[in-house]
């Protein structure tokens, strides 16, 4: 067992001031049912700039003790400490068990049916919860997802958001079957790698990827995708080629993106909505009824799709692009996202800490 310090470095926001600062706070003290994580590596998403920059375009759940809250909903760590209950009830986590950040309460309805993503309880971790970016975290044991291949820090962390949540809006929520043809608007990082999940994992026949960045495009044929074009050339691959688009995938989530995908995806097709870049987006009614257009919204993903999705990854069949940075340069990498200065998905590490 580590020697552990009394007090560690994390990133405190506070949603009312929306000031994130870098401050010493004491080490967790662990409930009967938690476990002690030391953080190895911690992602920074679009969500996270959404809280600090743009408060209006994210809803956060207020924090559960006092005015601020550790940000970070992307971790991966080595377990150090464990809860009075946690060797009875989860002998699959020791101390050193490498593991991925998940969230849940496992009380809630939803999660007792496995949604996790949908739990109804507890606020999410770095986002109304404290979260990853820290020296250690404190979650429940049950949030811990065991990482049993070799797998660096850095991806496991970015891969339960920027991989998972792919996953879950293609197999789960989507249902891609093996000989679909696939339309992925939107190739950041969510829609990269959600090109290599529709082809690698779940047998898509047709892949097709739009961006208006040509590095985008690039880099979904790279992935896998069997056509990428700009908006402006969509319309036209598509009657060219005489595409039936069975599932759509919306990773951008505004007014034009999701009009373009109603316009393309044939009587008896599905949209998924998995980006949020607007607040609300306007439905023809008449399109969709009459069209019988299954238009589907999709959140985050589970436990058990994360435990799948680092398999996969550890198959060599998503190879999720993550830029590496160290923790002391979280709020440049908040602001170099914020401008459209990374293109890929960030990971952020303690340099004194690089070793499980």
């Amino acid at each position: 067992m580590e020697a552990l310090p009394s007090t560690m470095k994390a990133y405190r926001f506070n949603p009312i001031t929306h000031e994130l600062v870098l401050k010493e706070i004491p080490i967790p003290k662990l409930r009967s049912d938690q476990i002690l994580v030391r953080i190895l590596a911690a992602g920074v998403c679009h969500s996270d700039v959404s809280a600090v920059f743009h408060p209006d375009a994210v809803q956060l759940d207020p924090p559960l003790e006092g005015d601020t809250f550790t940000m970070g909903h992307e971790g991966a760590g080595v377990v150090v400490e464990l809860g009075s209950d946690v060797v009875g009830k989860y002998p699959h986590i020791t101390q050193g068990t490498y593991v991925a950040v998940h969230d849940g309460c496992d009380t809630c309805g939803m999660c007792k049916g496995g949604r996790q993503n949908l739990c109804v309880e507890q606020p999410l971790h770095g986002l109304g919860s404290d979260g990853t970016w820290a020296e250690y975290m404190a979650i429940s044991a049950h949030s811990a997802v065991p990482v049993k291949r070799d797998i660096t820090p850095e991806i496991v962390a970015v891969a339960t958001d920027a991989a998972l949540t792919p996953y879950h809006a293609l197999k789960t929520v989507g249902k891609v079957q093996s000989g679909d043809t696939v339309l992925i608007v939107g190739c950041g990082g969510l829609g990269q790698n959600a090109v290599q999940i529709a082809k690698n994992c779940l047998g898509a026949r047709i892949v097709i990827a739009c961006d208006r960045k040509e590095e985008s495009l690039h880099l979904a044929l790279e992935g896998g995708a069997d056509y990428a074009v700009p908006p402006d050339q969509l319309e036209e691959l598509i009657r060219k080629e005489q595409f039936t688009i069975d599932v759509a995938f919306d990773f951008v989530g505004v007014q034009a993106t999701f009009d373009q995908v109603i316009a393309l995806i044939p009587s008896g097709g599905k949209v998924v909505l998995v980006g949020i870049g607007s607040h609300f987006i306007k439905v023809h009614l008449q399109v969709a009824i009459l069209r019988e257009i299954q238009i589907l919204g999709c959140f985050w993903g589970t436990r058990g799709e994360l435990a799948e999705v680092l398999e996969a990854i550890g198959d060599g069949k998503i190879k999720p692009r993550v830029e590496s940075r160290s923790f002391d340069e979280c709020i440049q990498v908040l602001e170099e996202l914020r401008d459209g200065k990374v293109s890929a998905r960030a990971a952020i590490r303690w340099p004194y800490r690089n070793k499980l």
